[in-house]
């Protein structure tokens, strides 16, 4: 199961209180990069699609699309503060 880290979690947490949002979870999906790679999105959504799995996050709901829960299975979603902007990556799990 995809593991959300605290500064992940927080990261989403402002995301959705802002007031133009409208969803209260996070979907995890596939979407086709600009060069046709395989990247994936966030979508705020109101509840999960089927067979979505959750993902390992206590502060906030986030969802996985079925076809990434495998791959992200052994992952770790974690943010950091960079000169941009706040950046998502992916780390192996150690735990």
């Amino acid at each position: 199961m995809l593991q959300v880290t605290e500064s992940a979690e927080a990261l989403f947490r402002r995301f959705l209180e802002r007031q133009d949002v409208t969803g209260n979870a996070i979907r995890i999906q596939p979407a086709p990069g600009p060069e046709g790679e395989n990247t994936v999105s966030f979508q705020v959504v109101a509840q999960p699609e089927t067979n979505d799995a959750p993902a390992e996050s206590p502060g906030v709901d986030i969802y996985v699309a079925p076809e990434l829960a495998e791959p992200l299975g052994e992952a770790r979603l974690d943010a950091k503060e960079t000169e941009k902007g706040s950046e998502l990556f992916l780390t192996e799990q150690t735990d």
